[in-house]
């Protein structure tokens, strides 16, 4: 797999620029979102729910729009999820403004949020492995894993110190402003036509299609088991560092960026590694499997630790499994993925990641009211690992 091998395509490249800006954008709403809620109520339950409710819609309605995908005109369709996700950081500027900022607009936000994603997720990984030749496409999803890796290390730094240092405003502006060019870029590109392997059915045909193959196709069943049960825990984890970096260290807003940038970091190297390693670590299943262990105990080290760079170093080893085991099982699913499928399918393995991430993070923000943060994260992590171990063992005996 040549990881550069989608650049020497020139509407890729102009595509992958409107990415890149893309993700960075919602890498800084995300942490934009995370402070407003607990600056607001200073109540873990309420970040747990912000987050919760930012990613539960991607879960429900995924599916929907991912058979809507497969269906559509992607351009325009892609413009348009583009377009809605530069007016959120709008409107929460306006609360802002005017000074309507409350628990309920701020969670109804986070919602219209997660259905916007919900549409743009699989229009983005239909769009650029269509933009390729089928070969290429091992490169696009690669490119796409240090896209999302490098804005992951960067971008909450900056969403912090825009914050601390320019306000919330400003933050708010900055991240619409760097969701434009996407819109732009999207109408001088053209995808390959979708193909279909048999007549065009009616929506809920596809729809229950996409999930036929999902459980038929084994590799699929695995990566989505896997997505729930093993990527689940350590992603919800992130998504309330607030929780350790204001709440057990009092680090504020900088701390919080300084945190979602280590499991950033971490991310990346992952990402390198794995797209200079090639295609052979995906056959190393042990290998994998010991990885998830590996992440399972940093994560617990992250809500465990007395220090916050032990902290950050047990970040920096969370974001590296989580990556490590993501990645090789996506590049997996969409090397075998036909086009009139990827829609689907890969809006399932959205489903599976994200509802099990919102779940889950609610789960341990509740329980950490009573027990404390690193119990909750450890009740969770040991019952996520039994799941594991049955999926393993079940494979070992196919």
């Amino acid at each position: 797999m040549s990881t550069a091998g989608a650049f020497a395509v020139p509407q890729f490249r102009r595509y992958y620029l409107g990415a890149v800006a893309a993700t960075n954008a919602t890498w800084i709403f995300r942490v934009l979102l995370a402070w407003s809620a607990w600056d607001l109520t200073g109540s873990a339950s309420f970040v747990g729910l912000v987050a919760a409710a930012g990613l539960m819609p991607v879960a429900v309605f995924g599916p929907l729009f991912g058979a809507a995908t497969d269906r559509t005109e992607i351009v325009r369709a892609f413009r348009l999820a583009s377009t809605g996700l530069l007016i959120s950081p709008l409107m929460l500027l306006g609360l802002y403004g005017l000074n309507w900022l409350a628990p309920i607009p701020l969670l109804s936000l986070s919602v219209s949020y997660g259905v916007i994603l919900a549409a743009y997720h699989p229009l983005r990984q239909s769009m650029g492995p269509r933009l390729v030749d089928p070969p290429l496409i091992g490169s696009v999803v690669a490119l796409a894993a240090l896209n999302f890796n490098v804005g992951r290390l960067l971008a909450p730094a900056i969403g912090g110190l825009l914050i601390a240092q320019a306000g919330e405003e400003i933050t708010a502006l900055v991240s619409a402003a760097m969701f434009a060019p996407s819109i732009l870029i999207a109408a001088t590109l053209s995808p390959r036509p979708n193909t279909r392997t048999g007549p065009r059915g009616s929506f809920l045909s596809d729809l229950r299609a996409g999930f036929s193959i999902a459980w038929e196709r084994w590799p699929v069943r695995r990566a989505l088991l896997l997505s729930v049960f093993a990527l689940g825990p350590v992603r919800a984890l992130t998504e309330l560092l607030t929780l350790i970096a204001d709440g057990r260290f009092g680090r504020g807003a900088e701390g919080l960026g300084l945190l979602t940038s280590a499991v950033g970091f971490g991310a990346l190297i992952a990402a390198v590694f794995q797209v200079f390693a090639g295609q052979t670590l995906l056959r190393k299943i042990t290998l994998r499997y010991g990885v998830v262990t590996l992440g399972f105990v940093a994560g617990i080290l992250m809500t465990g630790a007395s220090r916050f760079d032990l902290v950050i170093l047990a970040a920096a080893v969370t974001g590296f499994c989580g990556t490590y085991v993501g990645v090789s099982l996506q590049i997996g699913l969409q090397a075998r993925l036909e086009d009139g499928l990827r829609g689907r399918v890969m809006s399932l393995w959205m489903l599976a990641t994200t509802l099990s991430t919102s779940v889950l993070a609610l789960t341990i923000s509740v329980l950490s009211e009573g027990a404390g943060l690193n119990a909750a994260t450890i009740w969770v992590f040991i019952a996520s690992a039994g799941v594991v171990a049955a999926i393993a063992l079940w494979r070992h005996r196919e």
